[in-house]
């Protein structure tokens, strides 16, 4: 059974990203799950609101609703 609170380290790996980067986008991005202390040293996610936020972002696809541009500058290899 998935533990139901999850801890900055644990959404790090979830994310790979940095446990600084998950701490930013906390304060930064509005809609990001928000931590709560579980004990006075503790700081915890729910494991649920962080599987929601992934599924939310998952419906839009690209880059800012936009399908990813192709640079056509590059050049190919045969």
């Amino acid at each position: 059974m998935k533990p139901v609170y999850i801890s900055k380290k644990e959404v790090a790996r979830i994310f790979n990203k940095s446990a600084s980067t998950i701490t930013r986008w906390s304060k930064e991005i509005t809609d990001f799950p928000k931590p709560f202390l579980l004990g006075p040293n503790t700081v915890m996610w729910d494991r649920i609101e962080i599987e929601n936020y992934i599924n939310e972002r998952k419906k839009i696809r690209g880059f800012h609703g936009h399908k990813p541009q192709r640079d056509n500058n590059v050049n190919k290899t045969q």
